[in-house]
């Protein structure tokens, strides 16, 4: 993101009341900008199109963001970072037994991503598009997914270390433990209305697969 918009959608708390109209300029661009690339997709998106939902022309869009890619960015942060800041604090802070740990990052992925349909729609955007633009997904990749990968192989780690997880691939590629959170993200959006998942379950299952695959076995000497 550009130094203008990274200025931009800073905080402003104790801000005067220009900045405080600034940033709430700001929030209804972003907002408006979101509905169009998820309906129209990144190609077809145009700031003509994104200011004309919040009555500004073409050229005050550029007031905030220097073109289109910079305004992407900046979505992109609004809706994902949020959730990635949860889980990165609660890997790093938590206390208590790491299969917790592991379960609490797990509901946090399903409340704030599969359950949220704004955030789900951003992703099927990413997944659609993403092959397109590479220097998107890297900036995806590098902004917030590697920091949310860091976390869970920081928390499996973690669990290694206690003897409460046994030592495994599955460190090097902690991918696999909310694998089957974006599979049903990709379920709800393909086939949500015609062959819903019951997610309360679904959710149990995976906790279920996931803990029974790092968990170690008391009644065994294998690890």
């Amino acid at each position: 993101m550009s130094s203008r918009s990274a200025s931009s959608t800073s905080r402003v708390v104790g801000s005067s009341p220009r900045q405080r109209r600034k940033q709430r300029r700001l929030t209804e661009i972003l907002e408006a900008a979101f509905e169009e690339f998820t309906q129209r997709g990144y190609t077809a998106t145009r700031l003509e199109d994104v200011g004309e939902r919040v009555s500004l022309t073409k050229g005050a869009i550029y007031f905030y963001f220097k073109d289109k890619e910079d305004l992407f960015r900046a979505v992109v942060l609004s809706v994902i970072q949020p959730t990635i800041r949860n889980i990165v604090a609660l890997a790093e802070h938590f206390e208590g037994p790491t299969e917790e740990l592991i379960r609490l990052l797990m509901t946090t992925f399903y409340r704030e991503v599969v359950r949220d349909r704004k955030r789900s729609r951003l992703i099927r955007l990413l997944i659609a598009e993403g092959p397109n633009f590479p220097e998107l997904t890297e900036f995806f990749y590098n902004e917030l997914l590697q920091h949310g990968i860091g976390s869970l192989k920081l928390a499996i780690q973690r669990g290694v270390d206690r003897g409460e997880f046994r030592p495994g691939l599955v460190g090097d590629y902690p991918q696999i433990i909310m694998a089957p959170a974006v599979v049903a993200v990709i379920w709800m959006l393909l086939f949500g209305k015609s062959h819903p998942l019951d997610l309360e379950r679904y959710f149990q299952a995976h906790c279920e697969l996931v803990m029974n695959g790092l968990k170690v076995r008391p009644d065994s000497n294998v690890v």
